[in-house]
């Protein structure tokens, strides 16, 4: 009965985006440059799906959740604070000013996690890719060591400008898988 139990527990928990991502390896600084080099070559025309939350929880669209343990316990949702997404993600991508291909982004997913012990930050982006009427979907973990957030007191942590980059390469990231 306890195995069942401990089972059945451990199948809930790995489908948790927040222990995905604690669990995910850590991107090597090869891979983050594979990445940032990588050429897009279409000419984004759309890019929809970005919804803020309010009240934000795990399953939010678009959330961060930050967690520390700096003396006390903090555990939060918020927004990204991103408030264009579509300038944010085209300024992710990069893509080529001349391509003749046209393709539409729709974010399905973005979900960033910042801790402090080990201190690591780490994005999980899903988009789909729409050219010429087929759909391309990507998913991608950027996991990046290091201090994504500080926390300013109880229940109150900022999220570092470094956090943002690392947003950037998972949604690159997820282009790239979608188009394997």
């Amino acid at each position: 009965m306890v195995r069942i139990l401990f089972l059945a527990i451990a199948v809930a928990l790995s489908g948790c985006a927040t222990n995905q991502l604690h669990f995910a390896s850590y991107s090597t600084e090869a891979e983050l440059a594979e990445i940032r080099n990588a050429e897009v070559n279409i000419a984004l025309v759309e890019v929809s799906g970005a919804e803020s939350c309010t009240k934000c929880t795990e399953s939010s669209k678009i959330v961060w959740h930050a967690a520390n343990y700096n003396g006390f316990f903090y555990e939060g949702f918020a927004q990204i604070p991103v408030s264009d997404w579509s300038a944010f993600t085209k300024s992710a991508l990069n893509p080529a000013a001349n391509s003749k291909t046209q393709a539409k982004i729709v974010i399905n997913r973005i979900f960033l996690k910042t801790w402090q012990n080990p201190q690591y930050y780490a994005c999980q982006s899903e988009i789909s890719i729409f050219i010429n009427n087929q759909k391309y979907n990507g998913k991608s973990i950027v996991k990046i060591r290091g201090s994504g957030q500080e926390l300013l007191r109880a229940n109150l942590a900022q999220l570092n400008h470094d956090t943002l980059e690392a947003i950037q390469l998972s949604l690159k990231s997820a282009y790239l898988n979608a188009m394997k």
